[in-house]
Parts: C-alpha cells; sequence; structure tokens
C-alpha cells in the first residue's frame, strides 16, 4: 500500500516536474513525509529529480543555452559553502521566512505582468547563480532564483525549462555525491528509487507531452502560480507551531 502511495505522488509530482520544469520536490516532500522518514525523501527527491532533469536535457538538449549559462553553474558552486557560513551564523527561521517573502513577492509582481527585463542577461546569470547556490547551501532552496529570472525576462518555454534541468544536473549531482559519502545515500535509499524510476520517467514524459498544448501564456501562469506556492510553502515550513 505504501510504495502504491508513493507512485501515486511521484507520478503527480512528476507531470508537474514535466509540465514547468520544476516542482517536483514542492509537492513530492510533504506528501513523502506521510510514509517515510524524512532523512530518507531528501535523497529520494534528489535522485529522482536527476532522472526527471535527465529525460527533458534528452529531449531540449537543443535549447540549452549554454554560453549564457555556464556562468550560472560555475557562481552555484561558489554560493554553496558561503550558505552553509550563512546557515551557521543566521537563524534558519528567519532566514527562510525572509526568502520565501522576497520570493512571494517578485511572483505577485509576475502575476500582475510587472516585470524588470535584464538586457546584459551575460552578467545577470552570475548573480542569479551566486543567491541560488547560497540558498541551495543554507536552506536547500536553489531553483526559486532561476525560476524569477527566466520568467522575469519572458523566456519561451523550451528554454526556460531547457536552462533550469541543465543547471539542476548539476546541483543534483553534487548532491548526491555528498549524500553518498555522508551515508544518507545507503541500498535501502537506492533501492527505493529505482522502484519509483519507470514512474518518474512516466510522468515526466506526460507533463512535457501537456505542456506541448498550451501556450506560452499559460506556461507562464502556471510558473507563477508554483512559484507562490513554493514560498507559501517555505514561510509555513518555517514558523513553529
Amino acid at each position: 500500500m505504501t510504495m502504491v502511495y508513493g507512485w501515486l505522488i511521484v507520478l503527480i509530482a512528476s507531470i508537474a516536474q514535466g509540465l514547468t520544469g520544476f516542482g517536483f520536490a514542492l509537492i513530492a516532500v510533504p506528501l513523502l513525509s506521510l510514509v517515510l522518514p524524512f532523512n530518507q525523501i531528501v535523497p529520494i527527491v534528489v535522485g529522482l529529480s536527476l532522472v526527471s532533469n535527465l529525460v527533458m536535457i534528452w529531449r531540449l538538449y537543443k535549447h540549452v543555452e549554454l554560453k549564457k549559462i555556464w556562468p550560472l553553474i560555475v557562481f552555484g558552486f561558489i554560493g554553496i559553502p558561503i550558505g552553509g557560513y550563512l546557515l551557521l551564523v543566521l537563524d534558519g527561521v528567519i532566514l527562510k521566512i525572509s526568502v520565501g517573502l522576497l520570493i512571494f513577492g517578485f511572483a505577485i509582481l509576475l502575476l500582475r505582468r510587472v516585470t524588470f527585463p535584464i538586457r546584459n542577461e551575460y552578467l545577470a546569470y552570475p548573480t542569479v547563480g551566486l543567491f541560488s547556490g547560497i540558498l541551495n547551501g543554507s536552506i536547500s532552496a536553489s531553483g526559486p532564483p532561476l525560476v524569477l529570472f527566466l520568467a522575469n525576462q519572458g523566456k519561451d518555454q523550451q528554454v526556460f525549462k531547457a536552462n533550469l534541468a541543465f543547471y539542476s544536473i548539476f546541483l543534483n549531482l553534487s548532491t548526491l555525491a555528498v549524500f553518498y559519502f555522508n551515508g544518507t545515500l545507503d541500498r535501502e535509499v537506492a533501492s527505493i528509487i529505482v522502484q519509483l524510476l519507470v514512474i518518474m520517467i512516466a510522468g515526466t514524459g506526460i507533463g512535457m507531452a501537456m505542456a506541448r498544448r498550451i501556450d506560452q501564456q499559460m506556461f507562464r501562469k502556471l510558473v507563477i502560480y508554483l512559484l507562490i506556492a513554493s514560498s507559501v510553502s517555505m514561510i509555513l515550513g518555517a514558523i513553529p507551531f
């Protein structure tokens, strides 16, 4: 019964991932926490996210803006240890709530069609990458800065998802390496990931097929709504009840 529940969660979350390019962890983590311990959920989600991103890159690799986004990857890795340091010197609750409110505010502006287009993207990507890396190292939330930036720039959905997936692959691999060496990624976790692989691949494919049937305006709205949900989840998750 537990595995059937897991399949259903992964299917729904992977469809969202294939549809918008992100959101898998947002949906999967809280629902899987009802049946699995948290120390297993995180490596499982990261491992499955890697598979989903690989599937998307396999289909969208022609849309990756490699010349523009390589600084994103480099500065993302630079930001990770900075984020780890901030986590030691700042209150984690305040940090999560502050970031959540910031993301929420920008998402609402985007929803109201208020944008701040940046002409020189070559200079913007290092800043976005650094901020993303800092958030990844501090509160494990690397995606929102890049999603906000790509949405603000009005990127075509294929380019949006290709760039996001390409960047995420590097973060997924580095995170899994850490989990492997600290023992979090063990045989039991790896076995669960393998059992869920087919569902993850199928769901991602379904989501990508659905995305081809929606226009750019609808895609943009879906992305913004997921951002809002992500920020609210971050804020509520940080508040001690």
